[in-house]
């Protein structure tokens, strides 16, 4: 959802802005582009893999034998066997299995590269990253002399510089990282994901006027990606440089207004500041220039929320969630303008879409606190309460969330613990839809 978070990590926002396809996405770190989610079409190894799912190690480890003796150079079975454990057809992920097969096929097969790599991505996912860093080089050692397979080779080198160049990103080691991007850049210069995040490192560098160049020129190989001034306008934004982030967005306005994506970026950058005659003329401007726009419309509800304009909120979102139903924002803010409405019925809808959305994003914080909230207002405060909590714990949790944990802390009589919430919320010089509400219950306990 476009609500602003208390704080978003400069490092994890250069890895959000991409996704790479595969398995490890979801069950482990960011790498995982090797994977394919494809049945093996080795008979040898697909029997093996069938075993290894027995639990028959024995004859999982002779068919992958034979498969690699028949196919030198072929990515060894034990990768289909550990990928098998974590099938997202499962009910349950079988993290110890997979490990197991992984550490065997290294074992097995020292100089094939990939079960090394994926460790490394496993390793990365759990923020071990010097163990990462070691099983990246010690493979891309191994990859080097790898010439049986020399296009097998250089999609395990790519995966292998990729998962040391995100190292050094999470790490916040932007020397080094521009080292390992620049590298990946020469391995493949047609992707403009690489020249992106280059960019991005050299604006946290402070080398501003390389980083336009190299965003734009990442922007004319791929114009998908958003323009380069919108973007450093974001950043600056999240790194607290609000008059630059007013600079850079003047400048991206000045140069691409007429396009709908910087304008709804325009729009949740006047949001955070508060300014929501801004975010409706971004808003409505974009869903001019693109009836279709999705966006412009969830932007427009947001508007609503703000004011308190439920009805109005609902409407469009519901527009897209008949169109897109299983749009997360337009869920959550359908979910949050029902819940208000003072109607029971409108609350029991509002319960069932927040369900719905939270059961198909499970790692989505936005969707779970919206959840959270909509039991708030169905007064179920236990639930919700561990809904929350599991947030602050691990220092996830936004402002908005934290204000909910106040309101459930205030009806629970905690006075103590709902002022602490809600002067976290109100800490961040950032506007949320119930900040308003978050001042005035904070005046009430603390008179």
């Amino acid at each position: 959802m476009k609500f602003p978070i208390i704080q978003i990590p400069f490092a994890f926002l250069i890895l959000s802005i991409f996704s790479v396809n595969g398995l490890f996405l979801q069950a482990f770190g960011q790498g995982g582009q090797l994977y394919s989610e494809v049945l093996p079409q080795n008979p040898d190894v697909f029997e093996g893999v069938q075993a290894a799912v027995r639990g028959d190690n024995t004859v999982a480890d002779k068919y992958f034998a034979e498969a690699m003796e028949k196919k030198p150079g072929s990515r060894p079975g034990g990768v289909d066997a550990a990928m098998a454990f974590l099938d997202p057809s499962l009910e349950l992920k079988f993290f110890d299995k997979s490990r197991f097969w992984l550490e065997k096929t290294a074992e097995d097969f020292p100089e094939d590269p990939e079960a090394f790599l994926l460790l490394a991505d496993i390793a990365l996912s759990e923020s071990r990253y010097l163990e990462c860093s070691m099983l990246s080089k010690h493979a891309l050692g191994l990859a080097e002399k790898f010439s049986v397979n020399p296009q097998r080779q250089h999609s395990l080198q790519i995966y292998g510089e990729k998962l040391l160049a995100d190292t050094a990103e999470r790490r916040k080691n932007w020397n080094e990282a521009v080292r390992q991007l620049t590298k990946l850049h020469e391995l493949e210069p047609e992707n403009a994901e690489y020249l992106y995040r280059l960019g991005l490192v050299r604006f946290r560098l402070g080398q501003k006027d390389e980083a336009v160049q190299i965003l734009s020129q990442a922007e004319s190989q791929n114009n998908k990606l958003l323009p380069a001034l919108i973007l450093l306008a974001q950043l600056s934004e999240q790194l607290g440089n609000n008059d630059e982030a007013a600079q850079y967005l003047a400048k991206a306005i000045e140069k691409d207004g007429d396009n709908p994506r910087v304008l709804i970026a325009a729009a949740d950058l006047e949001l955070i500041w508060n300014h929501l005659d801004k975010v409706k003329m971004f808003a409505e401007k974009a869903h001019q220039l693109d009836p279709n726009s999705s966006d412009a419309v969830i932007t427009l509800g947001i508007v609503d929320l703000y004011a308190g304009d439920y009805e109005k909120a609902e409407e469009k979102f519901t527009k897209i969630t008949e169109v897109q139903p299983n749009n997360s924002e337009a869920m959550i803010g359908l979910a949050l303008a029902l819940c208000e409405q003072n109607d029971a019925r409108q609350l029991r809808r509002a319960f069932t879409v927040a369900k719905r959305n939270a059961d198909q994003n499970p790692y989505s914080i936005d969707a779970q606190t919206t959840l959270a909230w909509v039991l708030v207002q169905a007064n179920s405060l236990n639930e919700a309460e561990k809904i929350l909590m599991r947030y602050f714990n691990t220092n996830e949790l936004n402002s908005l969330g934290a204000y909910y944990l106040a309101v459930i802390f205030s009806r629970q009589n905690r006075k103590d613990e709902a002022i602490l919430f809600l002067k976290t919320s109100l800490a961040a010089n950032i506007n949320f839809p119930k900040r308003v509400a978050a001042e005035k219950l904070l005046k009430t306990l603390t008179e």
